[in-house]
Formats: structure tokens, C-alpha cells, sequence
């Protein structure tokens, strides 16, 4: 199913990748192709100097540098949908809901805003997360810390399944599995701790003003920068955008979900806030993707299947337009408050259908 689901998605999103306009903004593009094309880029006073991983890795691919990274994100998204098939079936949902959360995340604002602006390593966390998350689940700790050592290279975040993980091993009392996961956690963190420093001793990388400012939690980081820069209307905008309906449904769906998911999704709460203000929040949040869309395809799968999947085409269709910027703005401004509606109303027959009692004994794969 999941080879299925992945090949499914390849071809619709490198579809809407090709469809997608270039942004009309600064973006982090140069810097990407440069280290690309460089390899080490003398001198490099930027942030994005540091993720290595993917510049380096898709330089050695033939075609334009643009159809490389729009497919690299296309694959990555794929597989990061796909990968939300078996993990909401281990964190004990059904098929149905199971389908839901892995059309929900292709259709998702990170998946095709990176679509849209491919320039980044976003792409490749978005499929870490539940990869990870899985490999944990199943106990195959020592492999999601390979995975995780690896995946530092393209962006720190890689660390932080390990890290929510541990915190929730650490809750269910399950003292030995929450020590191995932390010592995997802290491996991938030094890995990228020892490619900073190595990177700006040996080649005198600096993170710039904006690296710096990330880092300086003191003034509000990323967020305080990225809260000046905007205003009021593009704060709530940016930040509606990024889940859309999906606010409305995720704390239903938390109410609902099994012990598990619930656990870990509420450990991560403090993570995804660390990320908010080191990052800028309307896109950190998406990297949390894998337990956020799980939670509203319980609601979904609640409730008929015209009305869920009419839900989920909606959400779709507006995140083309405000995601992947295709030029649908009437289209789209009526698919998000049809999206908004329907799941107002899914949520009101989950909730007389008994949604809560039918999943207070989930059948779901056991931690080992």
C-alpha cells in the first residue's frame, strides 16, 4: 500500500511542482546552488551554508538545478505522505483514517509550499518526521539514530523525533527504551554540533545576522525577527495558513486519539515551541506534519466518506492556491471556507456518533 500511495503522490505533486510559479521574493536559493555547485562555499556568512546534505547529494544528479530540487521535494513530501499510512496504523488508527492522514499531508500548506519554493531542506524533515517516529515505534532505535545522524546534516531538526520520542518513553515509566532513545537523540545533536564548529573552523562558515538572530533566545530569536517583519494581517494570515481546517479538527482528534499518539503529541508541544521561536513559525510547525494529521483524520474517518473526503479535496484545493501559489484565487477562497464548514460539520457528527467510544480501545501495535 504504502508503494502504492508513494508513486500516487510522486506523480501529482511533480505535477503541481512543474505548475507552480517561481516566488517573486528573495529566497534561499542561491546560497543552495552555490554550495551545490561549490561544494564549500569560501567564506559563507549564512544559515542555510550548514545544510550540507541535500545540496551535496542532489549536485550528483543530472538536469537543471530548478527540476532537481522541484523533484527532490516532490519525492520528499511523497514519501512523507506515504510514510503517514503505516504510522497511524502503529499508533493504532484504522485504514480508513490511516488513508485520510496520508492525503492530508500530501495536501498539506509545507508539502506544497515547498513545492512551490524548493530551495530549502524543509522537504526532507517533512519525511524524516514519521519515518523516524515509526522506526521508534517498532524499537529499531539504533536504526532511527543512523537515520537521525544522517539527517542532521541537512537540518538540525532531524534530532527531534528522538528527543519527543524519549520524552514519551520517559512518561510511560519505560526507563531503559527512554535512556536509548535519548542517547541516540544526543548523538545526532553532537554530530551537528561537530559539523558546525567544523565547518566554521575549517572553513570559516558564520551563521550571519539572521543565523545569530535565530540563536539569541534572549531577544525572541527568529520569532521576534520574523514578528517586526510582519504585520498584524500577515501574521494571522501566514499563520491560518498553515493548517487551515485542521485547526478546527486536530483538538477533537486529540480528545479521541489513542494513549500514544496523545502522549506524544503533547511531549512534542514544548519541541514544536523551541522550533516557533528558533524558526519562523508558519513553517517550523509543518515539520510536526506526522502527528498533527493524524489527529484530524480521526475526525474524519468518524464520519461518512463524502463528507471526509470532500473535506480533504477542499483543503487541497486551497493550499494550491496559498501554498503553491497557482493563480486560483477565487477558487481557492471558496475551497478553504467549504473546507472550514465541512469540518465544523464533521466534527459535530463524530462527536453524536460516539467517535470518542469507538476509539477508547483502538486495536494498535504495542511498544515493545
Amino acid at each position: 500500500m504504502c508503494a502504492v500511495l508513494f508513486a500516487v503522490f510522486v506523480v501529482a505533486l511533480l505535477a503541481i511542482a512543474r505548475l507552480s510559479p517561481s516566488p517573486g521574493r528573495v529566497t534561499d536559493r542561491g546560497i543552495y546552488e552555490a554550495s551545490a555547485a561549490q561544494v564549500i562555499v569560501t567564506d559563507c556568512s549564512d544559515l542555510q551554508c550548514f545544510r550540507v546534505l541535500v545540496p551535496w547529494t542532489l549536485r550528483l544528479f543530472p538536469g537543471s538545478s530548478e527540476r532537481r530540487w522541484k523533484a527532490y521535494a516532490a519525492v520528499c513530501n511523497a514519501a512523507a505522505a506515504a510514510a503517514l499510512f503505516p504510522l497511524s496504523l502503529a499508533f493504532g488508527l484504522g485504514r480508513r483514517a490511516a488513508l485520510i492522514a496520508a492525503a492530508l499531508s500530501a495536501a498539506g500548506f509545507g508539502s506544497l509550499y515547498t513545492l512551490h519554493d524548493p530551495f530549502t531542506s524543509d522537504s526532507l524533515m517533512f519525511a524524516l518526521g514519521p519515518v523516524l517516529t515509526y522506526q521508534l515505534l517498532m524499537d529499531r532505535i539504533a536504526v532511527a539514530g543512523v537515520i537521525a545522524v544522517i539527517g542532521v546534516t541537512a537540518k538540525e531538526f532531524a534530532a527531534a523525533p528522538l528527543y519527543a520520542f524519549a520524552g514519551c518513553a520517559f512518561l510511560e515509566r519505560r526507563w531503559l527504551t527512554a535512556l536509548r532513545a535519548t542517547v541516540a537523540a544526543n548523538f545526532a545533536f553532537l554530530t551537528w554540533v561537530a559539523l558546525t564548529v567544523s565547518l566554521m573552523l575549517g572553513v570559516h562558515y558564520t551563521w550571519g545576522r539572521n543565523g545569530v538572530g535565530s540563536a539569541n533566545f534572549a531577544e525572541g530569536a527568529a520569532l521576534a525577527m520574523w514578528l517586526r517583519e510582519q504585520s498584524a494581517r500577515g501574521i494571522a494570515s501566514a499563520m491560518f495558513n498553515e493548517f487551515g481546517a485542521l485547526y478546527l479538527l486536530v483538538p477533537v482528534g486529540l480528545f479521541a486519539a489513542p494513549p500514544r499518539l496523545r502522549r506524544l503529541a503533547l511531549v512534542s508541544v514544548p519541541i514544536a515551541a523551541i522550533f516557533c521561536i528558533a524558526q519562523q513559525p508558519d513553517r517550523a510547525l509543518w515539520n510536526f506534519h506526522y502527528l498533527i494529521v493524524p489527529l484530524a483524520a480521526i475526525v474524519l474517518a468518524a464520519v461518512p466518506p463524502a463528507l471526509a473526503w470532500g473535506t480533504v479535496a477542499l483543503f487541497f484545493v486551497g493550499n494550491l492556491r496559498v501554498a503553491a501559489q497557482l493563480p486560483i484565487p477565487f477558487v481557492a477562497h471558496l475551497a478553504i471556507a467549504g473546507s472550514l464548514v465541512l469540518a465544523a460539520a464533521a466534527i459535530v457528527l463524530a462527536m453524536k456518533g460516539g467517535m470518542h467510544r469507538r476509539l477508547s480501545c483502538p486495536e494498535a501495535v504495542a511498544w515493545r
